[in-house]
């Protein structure tokens, strides 16, 4: 099934909208509709009743039908068929009403004699609503379209347009009694052709226009079948009502999309029995009473502060009697919209009292405003059944003349979640009666800190406050002092129970009063009657100005005048009030703004130019402002200052508040030597300043400018001294080369008629340097080892990365490799080197020199065998588990001036010995059993380290003895355990 389309609806006349003076174009234009029931209910002040349906002033309304064809394919006595079927649907035995036709029209109806007058359409005699004693309901065969085109606009009869404009139908006459005495139904006869489903089409959509003029509302029931969520059942397509509010697409016409769509459904017949109501015992011929093996089941959908919920669409489901609860019905049978009969509109402070229709629709008393009525629930076969009442919100798509229920504008989300109850047993005509509360509904109306409109309470100091629209017909009422020349914005944002923002709840509308202005009075500043205007989700902003100080009263109400604990709201003004300091220098400068409303990410504007904002409270805005050159300025002005809000559009201007002053011509610094500069040397960059005239732009040529250092000396080459005066050039620049003389810090100085240039810097000595990062390296005597000497090689004035190094033997017994190497990006060159062999004491000396002649030595120093020593590194006393893992031992070589020895040679010998505890108190100690033993050698490396792998038994508790020996008197013995 295709998804629904709003568009496709029997059209309404759209002609009302133009002439909207026209006493049934009024009542055609509201095209109000309650769920299940009827489609106007009486109000003051235009009805003399209150909370009535509205009906026919008789029960057998007639319809009269056009004496011509319909079209070249449909003649008059098929075109009479198709209406006689479409009204026939009308006609049922639980309601009063009996539709049938009461002849013909005087003529035929077309272009040639209907035309639009001044105040409207103006038709025949006999089809005008003056007519209505004689003929109640006109239909008009529109042959060629013509009138379809005169009332919809030219081009409306099109085929193509045939699923909206197939029928139009009109209200044209209800009275205060609250009775419709007249209608007027068009046939678009251009939507007829030879294939019989376009007849079956234009009947479809004359019956729901018949259901409509009859008195009608829409109805939400078993609404999935619109939505398609979740997939609707069969069941739940025959429980549709006829009058639903927009049909679906299913192909190229919209009754197939419906199964036996010429039936009414029990929603449709409790809607009509409810306007046409059988009681008890007062059936006449061909009737039954209406509650005839029915039930009507009413009661109030409340808040827990015992107002009524307005909106709520309340529908039952069936359960028969002595059934399982697997029986229940899935579809639901009847729907009603709680406070149908209740106020529509009841109008606010800000546009005033509703003089449309629609202020006339439903009653003013608050026991209707939860009120539903579910006035036909057709009973179940048995003598009695159980109803499972349920509540769900109304389909948002449902508004203007697509509306079910009393909120027509906007659809009210329920407060609380939908509640499932149960209620029986019912037999026939049973009428219960059932007052329920939502679960988890908004339960506080507490308004205590409101104003009045006579006596409003001040705006909060920051500009922000939350409140609540509680109790039907209330408003909040604040003030605020402005200054002259000044603008606000005022936002007032709906919100749900959890503070989220929404357009589902309250219609938020604002105005804004003098002080003075007469109570009850509209607003005498200005206004935002219409409820979310505002770039934001379920905000109504509205921005206005004052020319002079004024007191404010604001109003904040709901557009339709509701009120109800859960239309929260949070309110706003945004307003800039001064600033300080209110005059700047020509070149811009720092200001605080003050006001109220702020918020971070506001940002702040001169004559329109961005100013750079750098820290926000809800009262403050710090921001620097552009230069009057950024302004498009060459002379002093007062610039206007805007603070908005990107997200809101909202918008504050302080007009004329900000004073530039007069530019003059200014010295500034374009460059100078800074960080280290080398002593006696030229700064590689000039100390240059620029003069230019008070438009930012034009250079000042010849303006003498004297540069000095005020702290250390300095030779400026443009005068060769240490005081130089230049002369700016045709650019406006005076500039020179800078040689620092003294070390330390050196602060210059550069002095003009119109302002003064400082810049500082430090000069220092250049210091090149290398040096041995290890000078010394130990080998035993004999030996002939490798080992990586490493120069580090600095400048304090640029990096040594990449500079070559020479590397060469100076004496003994050493050569180098390679001879020339470069210094890495850490400021470190290596190469590697090969001493030996040495006797014991002897010396072998190479050097490593940068920039050729800075040089450091490396010494290679031969060690006698008797001067060896061992020591332990890591891994010594090592004790771990039986399934442990002994770690390796490191051992280092050094000399008796514990320096690190390379090319010794260590004797390793390891034994394995199995676990033993502790020897006893007494007698001999047991000798463990040898495992294992394992004989070894090797080498101390440069840094004089050596690594052994200890011997081990897996999985064994064991003891691995290890001693190791080098030249006469190095030696060193370990005990590494494996303990169960």
């Amino acid at each position: 099934m295709a998804r629904p389309d709003t568009s496709l609806r029997i059209q309404c006349n759209v002609w009302l909208q133009t002439f909207l003076l026209v006493l049934f174009c009024w009542f055609a234009t509201a095209a109000t509709a309650w769920a299940g029931g009827p489609r106007w209910v009486t109000g003051p002040p235009y009805f003399t009743t209150s909370g009535v349906p509205v009906v026919w002033y008789t029960n057998q309304p007639l319809y009269f039908t056009d004496p011509g064809d319909l079209s070249s394919t449909v003649n008059h006595a098929a075109a009479d068929a198709l209406v006689a079927a479409a009204a026939a649907v009308w006609n049922v035995p639980t309601a009063t009403l009996v539709l049938s036709q009461g002849g013909a029209l005087d003529e035929h109806v077309s272009g040639a004699n209907a035309f639009l007058g001044s105040n409207g359409p103006i038709f025949p005699a006999d089809v005008q609503s003056s007519n209505y004693l004689a003929k109640q309901i006109a239909v008009i065969y529109d042959s060629d379209g013509s009138i379809t085109d005169l009332l919809l606009g030219n081009g409306a009869s099109d085929p193509s347009g045939c699923l909206q404009n197939g029928v139009t139908e009109s209200v044209d006459s209800i009275v205060p009694a609250g009775f419709i005495q007249h209608a007027i139904l068009i046939l678009n006869g251009r939507c007829t052709g030879p294939a019989p489903q376009q007849q079956m089409q234009l009947q479809y959509q004359l019956m729901r226009a018949f259901g409509r003029v009859l008195g009608l509302g829409w109805s939400q029931t078993n609404d999935n079948v619109f939505t398609d969520s979740p997939q609707p059942t069969f069941d739940q397509a025959m429980f549709w009502p006829v009058m639903h509010p927009i049909d679906i697409i299913c192909g190229p016409y919209t009754y197939q999309c419906m199964p036996q769509p010429f039936t009414l459904r029990p929603d449709d017949l409790s809607a009509l029995a409810q306007l046409y109501f059988i009681d008890q015992g007062q059936a006449g011929p061909g009737k039954t009473d209406s509650l005839l093996n029915a039930n009507l089941f009413s009661g109030h959908v409340n808040f827990p502060t015992g107002e009524g919920m307005q909106g709520v669409n309340v529908v039952v489901r069936r359960w028969a009697q002595f059934t399982l609860p697997s029986a229940i019905e899935d579809r639901y049978t009847v729907s009603s919209v709680s406070g149908a009969l209740f106020r529509q509109s009841n109008g606010n402070p800000v546009s005033g009292p509703d003089t449309s229709f629609a202020g006339s629709q439903g009653s003013q008393n608050s026991s209707e405003e939860g009120y539903y009525l579910l006035d036909r629930i057709p009973m179940l076969p048995g003598t009695w059944q159980v109803l499972i009442l349920e509540t769900e919100p109304v389909n948002p798509l449902y508004t203007g003349q697509y509306a079910v229920g009393p909120y027509v504008a906007n659809t009210v989300t329920p407060s609380g979640s939908d509640p499932v109850s149960t209620y029986g047993i019912f037999g026939s005509y049973a009428q219960p009666f059932v007052d329920f509360v939502t679960n988890d509904a908004a339960a506080d109306c507490n308004t205590g800190t409101d104003g009045t409109e006579a006596a409003p309470t001040a705006v909060t100091p920051s500009g922000w406050w939350s409140g609540l629209l509680c109790g039907y017909g209330h408003s909040a009422w604040s003030s605020l002092s402005v200054k002259a020349n000044r603008s606000a914005t005022f936002e007032v944002t709906a919100q749900d129970e959890q503070g989220f923002a929404t357009s589902a709840k309250a219609m938020p509308v604002i105005g804004v009063w003098n002080a003075t202005d007469a109570l009850g009075s509209l607003p005498g500043v200005a206004g935002a009657g219409e409820a979310f205007n505002g770039d934001a989700n379920g905000m109504t902003t509205l921005t206005t100005a004052f020319t002079q100080p004024n007191q404010l009263r604001i109003g904040i109400a709901d557009q339709r005048g509701d009120g109800r604990p859960d239309f929260n709201y949070q309110a706003r003004v945004l307003y800039a009030d001064s600033l300080s300091p209110a005059t700047v220098s020509a070149a811009g400068g720092t200001i605080t703004i003050s006001g109220m409303g702020f918020r971070t990410g506001n940002t702040v504007t001169v004559n329109g130019v961005a100013a750079t904002v750098s820290s926000w409270t809800a009262n403050t805005i710090v921001a620097t402002v552009p230069s009057i050159r950024a302004l498009g300025s060459t002379t002093a002005l007062v610039a206007d200052v805007a603070v908005t809000d990107l997200s809101t559009g909202g918008t504050t201007v302080m007009t004329q508040s900000l004073s530039y002053a007069a530019p003059v011509p200014v010295l500034s610094l374009v460059s100078a030597p800074s960080g280290q500069v080398q002593l006696s040397q030229p700064a590689a960059t000039p100390f240059a300043v620029k003069v230019l005239n008070g438009d930012g732009v034009t250079p000042v040529v010849g303006e003498a400018v004297t540069f000095t250092a005020t702290n250390g000396s300095v030779q400026f080459s443009a005068c060769g001294a240490a005081n130089c005066t230049v002369s700016t050039g045709a650019n406006g620049i005076a500039s020179t080369l800078v040689t620092p003389m003294s070390e330390g810090g050196i602060t210059l100085q550069a002095t003009g008629v119109d302002g003064t240039a400082v810049a500082s810097f430090t000069a220092a000595t250049r210091v090149q340097a290398a040096t041995a990062i290890q000078a010394s390296e130990y080998i035993v005597e004999g030996a002939t080892v490798e080992w990586g000497p490493q120069l580090s090689v600095t400048d304090n004035f640029a990096s040594t990365a990449g500079l070559p190094v020479g590397w060469q033997a100076i004496s003994g017994a050493v050569s180098v490799s390679p001879a020339s190497s470069q210094v890495n990006p850490q400021e470190i060159a290596q190469t590697v080197a090969t001493a030996g062999p040495l006797m014991a004491g002897g010396q072998a000396i190479l050097s490593g020199c940068a920039w050729t002649n800075t040089c450091a030595s490396f010494t290679t120093v031969g060690v006698d065998v008797a001067d060896l020593r061992l020591i332990a590194v890591s891994g010594a006393g090592q004790i771990v588990s039986a399934n442990g893992t002994l770690t390796p031992v490191v051992l280092q070589v050094t000399d008796t001036a514990s320096h690190p020895v390379a090319g010794a040679v260590v004797q390793i010998y390891q034994t394995v010995d199995a676990w033993e505890a502790a020897c006893p108190d007494r007698g001999r100690c047991p000798i463990p059993p040898v495992l294992g033993s394992l004989q070894s050698s090797g080498v101390s490396d440069a840094n004089g380290l050596l690594t052994i792998v200890p011997q081990q038994i897996p999985g064994i508790a064991e003891t691995t003895n290890l001693a190791a020996a080098t030249g006469t008197q190095g030696f060193i013995s370990l005990a590494l355990q494996k303990q169960p």
